[in-house]
């Protein structure tokens, strides 16, 4: 009898000594975890702080004064149409999230002229018309609720995909600075793209 008490004994005792052990365990574990972030939350691997990327968000646009006629350069495409494409070169910005913004011109073969503002972004290959006019020195006429659209589609005048591949982003996502895109325009010639703009 006595010698199953002495083996319950040690039984008790061996759960209990593991009990212990696992608690030490999970409680190295939730320090180690603890430790590998900081006050503010972020994680920190290998001394490194890592944090989680950032939700884009548009900044707020303001619409240019309307341009006039004699600031608008020609540059060229791949359109066949017959379309002609112009561009205000003293109008492109390159914002702080990373948008081209531009003025562009488009002349109809019958000579028809539409006068828009547009927005580009290299990382997603889109655009986005902000606003419009049908002559020069007049107001804009703003788009309701504007979106971003997939530049790459295909039409007789598709000018977005080429402003997208041969003149903003031809490093792709990276972009050049607003002195080098507004020289681009001003010599008016495509040039090869190198990254995410090419397809």
């Amino acid at each position: 009898m006595c010698f199953f008490v002495d083996r319950l004994n040690s039984l008790v005792w061996g759960i209990i000594g593991l009990g212990l052990v696992l608690a030490c365990a999970v409680s190295g574990i939730q320090i180690d975890a603890h430790a590998q972030t900081d006050e503010s939350g972020r994680y920190k691997q290998d001394g490194y702080k890592y944090e989680k990327p950032q939700a884009w968000n548009e900044l707020d646009v303001v619409l240019p004064l309307p341009p006039q006629k004699n600031q608008f350069s020609l540059f060229q495409t791949t359109s066949q149409s017959g379309f002609q494409f112009f561009v205000d070169v003293s109008s492109i910005q390159l914002g702080e999230d990373g948008v081209v913004r531009m003025v562009l011109l488009t002349v109809s073969p019958k000579g028809s002229e539409n006068i828009t503002y547009e927005g580009f972004r290299c990382e997603t290959a889109e655009y986005k018309f902000y606003a419009s006019s049908f002559a020069f020195d007049k107001a804009w006429m703003p788009v309701k609720n504007p979106q971003w659209r997939g530049a790459f589609y295909q039409t007789a005048n598709g000018y977005r995909g080429d402003l997208l591949k041969y003149y903003i982003c031809i490093y792709g996502a990276n972009l050049l600075d607003e002195r080098q895109l507004k020289a681009f325009f001003k010599k008016g010639k495509m040039h090869k793209s190198k990254g995410r703009g090419s397809r």
